[in-house]
């Protein structure tokens, strides 16, 4: 059974990566704990969308700056990178538990705490994604990328199970205690790493141009600059609903902090299950699969748009979160597999940016339209128009009709 596990999930051999892996899969259950803790006492304290809106735009709006994130990831030795932002993520969701366990919480509060934290992983992520290619030899590289996005997206699921009794008992201070408790097991993780690795860049005091060599690479690379557009497009369109959930839960499910959780977690659970199937894929379908997982979560918000009771909305979820997982990781591993170590780290940044940054302002103008138009017009019409871009993708652009063909980016990898 032993030796199946590792054939079929290599990327385990690698002690280096099971240290790295851990910490990342504690880290991310750490931040959607804290992720839904927020969202739920800034939606009791406000009774607005909109303030859920601006919550989620704070933790999200620095990962606009992730391309500074990725210079600091190719400048300096990226374990130490990681280790210092987990402690920062750690001190952060600390501050909030203290605000939370002496009763002082307020809206502002939770935002100024949020994009704190936001900045601490517009550097971490980066580094993490840039220190993951170097723990595995390059033929584990597309299992080890699948089983961290299993992790990231797939602790969607683990926050609401932990935090959703607390949040019905204890308080939101239960759900900080939790998030916090993960924050320093992921530090203690990373702590193992022993690999060293930095990128090409040889001095800060040339930011600008540094991430101008990163940008270049994207502008100039077609394949990949299209890959970057249908990854702006699908966290636009189909991602940026989390804002929008606890004012569905409650005028459209009638169950506020149940309908929410239940939701969350069906999301996070899509994920886990999705992804951990793609681990054990074998890859020859990777293109096909990207296509149909982009379809799929175009059409995923719509049934939940038209959901009127608990389990086809909770059943909506679980098919979000597995597609929009499945696309994000297949994603990561074709650009992963291309992209030259020396700006790893600027390139992904670049990622996270159009990924994250974006996802941060549409989160924030569906949850202020929310209040005026409803949730359901919001997942229905911006689901629809996804499908439809992916589809159009497939007839329209050559290199994007070659990966959904061949499943890998049309550029020579690095050697």
């Amino acid at each position: 059974m032993g030796n199946w596990f590792a054939e079929r999930l290599p990327a385990t051999q690698h002690r280096d990566f099971r240290a790295l892996w851990g910490g990342t899969a504690c880290s991310s259950v750490s931040l959607w704990t804290m992720l839904l803790g927020n969202a739920w006492i800034v939606y009791k304290l406000s009774n607005s969308s909109f303030w859920v809106g601006v919550s989620t735009f704070a933790s999200m709006s620095p990962y606009l700056m992730a391309p500074i994130g990725g210079v600091i990831a190719d400048r300096f030795e990226r374990r130490l990178l990681v280790r210092v932002t987990r402690v920062g993520a750690f001190t952060t969701t600390m501050a909030l538990f203290i605000l939370a366990a002496t009763d002082v919480i307020a809206v502002w509060m939770v935002v100024s705490v949020a994009l704190v934290q936001g900045v601490v992983r517009a550097i971490e992520i980066p580094s993490d994604q840039a220190l993951l290619a170097n723990v595995v030899p390059v033929d584990h590289l597309a299992n080890a990328v699948s089983l961290s996005t299993m992790t990231q997206q797939g602790s969607r699921a683990a926050g609401p199970l932990f935090s959703a009794p607390l949040l019905a008992t204890v308080g939101v201070e239960g759900a900080y205690a939790i998030a916090a408790v993960f924050a320093l097991l992921a530090f203690t993780s990373v702590r193992r790493v022993e690999v060293r690795s930095r990128g090409g860049v040889q001095s800060l005091t040339q930011v600008y141009s540094n991430l101008l060599d990163g940008l270049a690479y994207v502008r100039s690379t077609t394949p990949v600059l299209l890959v970057f557009g249908l990854v702006a497009a699908h966290c636009a369109l189909t991602m940026s609903f989390d804002a929008m959930l606890p004012g569905f839960a409650e005028d459209h499910l009638h169950s506020s902090s149940m309908g929410f959780t239940m939701m969350t977690f069906g999301v996070g659970a899509g994920a886990l299950i999705a992804t951990f199937a793609l681990a054990m894929w074998p890859g020859q379908q990777r293109g096909t699969l990207l296509l149909w997982t982009g379809i799929a979560s175009g059409l995923s918000p719509i049934l939940m748009a038209i959901s009127m009771s608990m389990a086809p909305a909770v059943g909506s979820a679980v098919l979000m979160g597995s597609s929009q997982a499945l696309f994000m990781a297949l994603v990561s591993i074709l650009l992963q597999e291309v992209v030259p170590d020396t700006m790893r780290g600027r390139v992904m940044s670049l990622y996270l940016m159009s990924a994250g940054g974006i996802m941060a302002f549409a989160n924030l103008g569906f949850a202020t339209a929310a209040d005026r138009l409803g949730a359901p017009m919001l997942l229905l019409v911006p689901g629809a128009v996804f499908a439809v871009i992916v589809l159009a993708s497939r007839i329209a652009a050559s290199d994007l009709r070659t990966i959904y063909r061949k499943g890998v980016v049309p550029v020579a990898a690095e050697a």
